[in-house]
Order: structure tokens, then sequence, then C-alpha cells
């Protein structure tokens, strides 16, 4: 695809992530992601087959800059622990930046649930993938408790299920504003089963 394509790619793209923020999925048409973009239908069409896709690819572009920011601020923590730390600091941060989004979408739910499944456990993969190389990082440096390295994919994967229950209460419950009082209690609380 050349640089024309890829830019028209981005606007369209651009238009529909700020009405899927604004009415979410169900709401939104192609003629009004089409008008968004500031393109005919017929060019949507061109690019993209249905407003599904368009979703899957706008959902997925919000993931790829989640998991670079994620990369790039655990990247600068020199222990496993501060590494934990800004995991989920910078995670429930990014969370509530992208909560109207949340919102939004929780009422496609129904009309989505498949793509969200998908979406769900291509994102969880990833975050797990995160989480593992920390605990890896962790027991090479000596940081953490001699926990065999095979435990270390079941460690990553209950800590990532904890995050989505503590996720899914802060975007039910609305409760932004208590996130950092609770990151901290829960960050010594890992962090002591961790070291133990």
């Amino acid at each position: 695809m050349n640089e024309k394509d890829e830019q028209i790619k981005i606007e369209i793209l651009n238009g529909a992530q700020h009405l899927f923020r604004r009415f979410g999925w169900c709401k939104t048409t192609m003629e009004d992601i089409a008008k968004a973009a500031g393109k005919g239908k017929s060019t949507l069409y061109y690019y993209y087959k249905s407003k599904d896709e368009i979703f899957d690819e706008v959902v997925t572009r919000e993931m790829e800059e989640v998991f670079r920011v994620l990369r790039e601020e655990v990247a600068k923590a020199e222990t496993a622990e501060n590494k934990l730390r800004t995991l989920c600091s910078v995670k429930f941060g990014l969370l509530q930046e992208k909560a109207n989004l949340c919102n939004v979408i929780r009422g496609d739910i129904e009309a989505n649930m498949q793509r969200l499944i998908e979406l769900n456990r291509r994102y969880e993969i990833r975050e797990i993938t995160i989480v593992r190389n920390i605990l890896k990082f962790g027991l090479e440096k000596g940081e953490f408790a001699q926990y065999a390295v095979s435990d270390v994919d079941a460690i990553a994967f209950a800590m990532v299920c904890a995050f989505r229950g503590l996720e899914v209460g802060l975007l039910v419950e609305n409760k932004f504003a208590d996130i950092e009082a609770r990151m901290d209690v829960i960050n010594n609380i890992l962090m002591s089963g961790l070291k133990a």
C-alpha cells in the first residue's frame, strides 16, 4: 500500500475512532464514518469491507498504542518490582483515559460479543507476555522468591486475571478517583507474595 492509501486509511480510522467513542458501534454507520473522514462511502468500501472491519482496526490501533506506552514505561524501571508497579499504574492510567470508549462500547456488548471476546483475548495474550517477561527478569535478578520458571506462565496469567477483575470493577463502579490508593495496596500485596 502506498503512502496516499495509508493516509486515507488513517483519516478513515481517525473519523471512526471519534464516532465510536462518542456514539458506540451500534449507532455509528458507514455513512457517518465517511462524513467524519471527509470521504465518500465508495472510498470507505474500497479500503474496508464493513463497519466491523473498521471497528476491529480502531480497537487494534488503540491496543497497539497502549502496549507501546506500557513497553516504553516498563523499560525505564530498573527493578522487577518497579517494572510491575509501573505496569500497574500506567495500565490503569491509560484505562482511565479510555474509559469513555469502554462505557460507550459496554452498551454495544450484546451486539458485538464475539468480536469483543476475540479482541479481549488478543489483548490478554499481549499483557501476559509483558508480565511474564517482568517475572523472568525478577527471577534472574534474584528479586523474587525462587519459584520454578515453569510457574511463570501460571503466575502471569493469574496476575492478568486479577488486573482484569480490577479493571471491570473500576469501569462498572466508575471509581477512578480511588485508583492510586487501590494500586498501592494491590502492588504491596503482590510484591509481598512474589518476594516471599
